[in-house]
């Protein structure tokens, strides 16, 4: 039995590896400087019965091809799974400049002939200080050289942030992508100050939180570009809005001294320089919307449809009935208001309840929105309700869009509570309560006349009592206009809450700590630090800089020590959430530090 089923798996497991799809991918860099050697690789996922590479003009061949091989087999579930993995690499170098093109190579697998994609590669001028191609993740060396120098574009490391676009309609998205480009080694990151984005309405794009480089040609330059964040920006009004510059300070390792052999580049000594580095202010031209704006527009703007229904179309008075709309694409959907829609008269209509699911990636805002909104009927009838009229302005097809769903009715029947000579319709809640109770019969029995009795309303008692109210009245009136006025001072009540909700953050903090979660641990002490900054002295998150900070931390009295041991903390935590690699903090001390620091801030702050 043993056997059967040994020899029914190695048949299920061939077949699997005879019918599974076969890939053939070539990869090597873009982009390369004449004289450099770097690989090509041609890779498979079932073995090769034959390979026959393409022709390498415009490159030698130093070696190659040098094949491998490795398999595996995997039993999920009784589920199997065979993969296979086969490569031919030559390593290559470069002998003259310009754009060429490797063909592709072919191999023939299972009786069946492939072919790979062809390669375009890009051979740019070589120099005798040529950046190496080396893996941008290193650790600190050695010790710091505590100058900092400026960097433009025309180094050998800069930053930038570049649009997918740079002339759009009101409301229609932007991916802004901000890189750093290198020739160096970069060990790690600090003092970043991402731009505030002012005028747009801004949504990250979730990008991997390490650093990852691509080789890319710069005016004949080669550079390790890596993305450090994108942003989906969707612009709130007409002209030309200027995002301000993105700022970082970035660790360089440099080598002390000039290599005197190959041993160097191992063992020679490296000093870590910091740079500060500022991208360019750059100008986005935002175009109003055209025009003739139908009435059912409220905004939207980029490519939708539209559905409505309700939950049922037969219903009984004074049952609730479900009107569904959903509205689902691409572009400014999170900022999509609610498609106008009016109830015939006996309808009681309650809030609308607001739901989506949209997901921010490269391409745009993608999802759906989803309006409900419960409505009651008070009276019997068949109701036409007509349709639900949708309009969105399309920027590809620079037109006004309007949707509408299907035609929309609905069948009341009466639930035998109704009164025959009472018209329920336009009532209300409260109304429909006191219906038939609102009128009392008139007694016809005889009126039998009584002795005169003294009320409490005629009595000192009742006019003392009358007076109490009053006053009363003007005390609650005079302490609930302070309260709103308390509560419309924005600034003033931020300030009386910031010590509580940096104790809230500093409890995320502390729990982040207990589960010896690192990145998400100073992530959040951060926050707690430059929240409570910026709501105890009224200052935007976005205006707020290491230099601003001290600056009017000073201005308010904090000693030099105090702020010097907050630049330290927040230094600390940037680095920890940013560095490519770097040595762990002591997190339990900086916990301790945080909470010191804000007593000693509250101390001073407080008034």
């Amino acid at each position: 039995m043993k056997k059967f089923i040994a020899i029914l798996t190695l048949i299920t497991v061939s077949i699997l590896a005879i019918a599974q799809d076969v890939v053939f991918v070539a990869t090597a860099p873009s982009v390369v400087a004449e004289g450099e050697q770097f690989r090509l690789v041609f890779e498979f996922n079932s073995k090769p019965k034959s390979f026959n590479p393409p022709s390498f003009d415009n490159f030698y061949i130093l070696a190659g091809p040098s094949t491998s091989s490795s398999s595996s087999i995997q039993i999920v579930n009784g589920q199997v799974t065979q993969t296979h993995q086969f490569s031919y690499t030559y390593i290559l170098e470069a002998s003259k400049e310009g754009k060429f093109t490797i063909n592709s190579a072919k191999a023939e697998v299972n009786g069946k002939e492939y072919e790979s994609n062809p390669i375009t590669i890009e051979v740019v001028k070589g120099s005798s200080n040529q950046y190496s191609a080396q893996k941008q993740k290193q650790g600190p060396n050695q010790g710091y050289d505590q100058k900092v120098e400026s960097s433009d574009k025309s180094s050998d490391v800069f930053v930038d942030i570049n649009f997918d676009k740079t002339t759009v309609y009101r409301g229609e998205p932007i991916l802004a992508t901000i890189s750093i480009y290198t020739r160096q080694n970069i060990s790690g990151f600090e003092d970043i100050k991402f731009p505030s984005f002012t005028g747009f309405w801004s949504q990250e794009v979730e990008t991997p939180s390490d650093v990852h480089f691509q080789r890319m040609n710069i005016d004949g330059r080669i550079y390790n570009k890596g993305v450090l964040k994108k942003y989906m920006l969707f612009p709130q009004r007409s002209g030309n809005i200027t995002v301000d510059p993105f700022e970082l300070v970035v660790l360089v390792q440099e080598r002390s001294g000039k290599a005197q052999s190959i041993f160097d580049d191992f063992f020679g000594a490296y000093q870590t320089t910091k740079r500060r580095l500022a991208s360019k202010a750059k100008a986005i031209k935002v175009k109003d919307l055209p025009l003739g704006a139908p009435a059912s527009f409220t905004g939207a703007v980029g490519n939708y449809n539209l559905e409505a229904s309700f939950d049922k179309v037969k219903v009984k008075t004074n049952e609730a009935v479900n009107l569904k709309v959903r509205v689902a694409g691409s572009g400014n959907i999170r900022l999509v208001d609610a498609p106008k829609f009016t109830f015939p008269a006996g309808f009681e209509v309650f809030d609308t309840k607001v739901s989506d699911r949209i997901n921010t990636t490269e391409q745009g805002a993608t999802g759906s929105k989803t309006f409900e909104i419960v409505a009651i009927p008070r009276g019997p009838g068949d109701f036409d309700m007509g349709v639900v009229e949708f309009s969105y302005f399309n920027p590809i097809q620079n037109k006004y869009i309007t949707l509408k769903s299907k035609p929309l009715s609905l069948t009341v029947e009466p639930d035998g509570t109704e009164a025959s000579n009472v018209q329920m319709v336009g009532f209300g809640r409260e109304d429909i309560r006191f219906i038939g109770k609102d009128i009392r019969f008139i007694k016809t029995d005889k009126y039998v006349p009584q002795k005169r009795v003294n009320f409490l309303i005629s009595s000192n008692k009742y006019k003392f009592i009358i007076v109490i109210l009053l006053a009363l009245f003007a005390v609650a009136f005079w302490w609930i206009q302070r309260r709103r006025l308390f509560m419309g001072n924005i600034a003033l009540v931020r300030t009386r809450k910031a010590k509580k909700v940096s104790k809230q953050r500093l409890r995320m903090a502390l729990q982040f700590l207990k589960s010896n979660n690192a990145e998400q641990f100073h992530e959040e002490l951060l926050r707690a630090l430059w929240g409570y900054i910026s709501d105890k002295l009224s200052i935007p998150v976005a205006s707020l800089s290491s230099d601003s900070a001290r600056d009017t931390l000073l201005e308010r009295g904090v000693i030099n020590n105090d702020v010097e041991e907050f630049l330290r903390i927040v230094s600390i935590c940037e680095y920890a959430r940013y560095a490519p690699k770097g040595e762990q903090s002591q997190m339990a001390n900086l916990y301790d530090s945080s909470i010191e620091l804000i007593s000693k801030l509250e101390a001073v702050l407080k008034n």
